[in-house]
């Protein structure tokens, strides 16, 4: 399976937020900042992960994106299906509208296709942006340490 640039963006996006702490916002630039992201990708991708409700957006001064759900929530899965569809190495081995092909009676390359498929679907369901920012290091914690963090004012 091949990722695209955008969804490897939007992962990224996700995880700086993760690391960013609950309920802290982040302006555009400080994701892309953070991530090593372009704005102008950050800037169509952070509205699709809005749609898919993944995180959500506040106005104002202290505004910017978050989390919508504890990064405990959120797994890998769920954001590169946005951006990627069905995990499936091939078209006919999606578990939904599979497309037909002519070689399916007996054919033992679709099975492997599941088999890979599966397995996919198997990994990248089990970390969750809790997970992958506990493991986080390097030039990830780095930016998280010394950027200051922002959160919602007090009510």
């Amino acid at each position: 399976m091949w990722i695209s640039r955008k969804t490897d963006y939007a992962t990224r996006a996700v995880l700086a937020l993760a690391l960013a702490g609950e309920g802290a916002t982040l302006k555009i630039q400080e994701i892309a900042d953070r991530t090593s992201t372009p704005p102008a990708f950050l800037e169509q991708i952070l509205p699709q992960l809005r749609g898919a409700g993944i995180v959500r957006s506040e106005r104002g001064p202290r505004g910017g994106y978050r989390l919508n759900h504890p990064p405990a929530e959120i797994t890998l899965d769920r954001v590169v299906r946005v951006f990627e569809g069905p995990l499936a190495p091939i078209s006919c081995a999606t578990r939904t509208a599979a497309e037909p092909c002519p070689m399916d009676v007996g054919c033992s390359l679709r099975e492997v296709w599941e088999e890979v498929r599966d397995a996919t679907i198997a990994i990248v369901d089990s970390y969750t942006f809790a997970d992958l920012a506990a493991r986080a290091g390097g030039n990830w914690t780095e930016v998280a340490i010394s950027a200051p963090r922002k959160t919602p004012a007090a009510p």
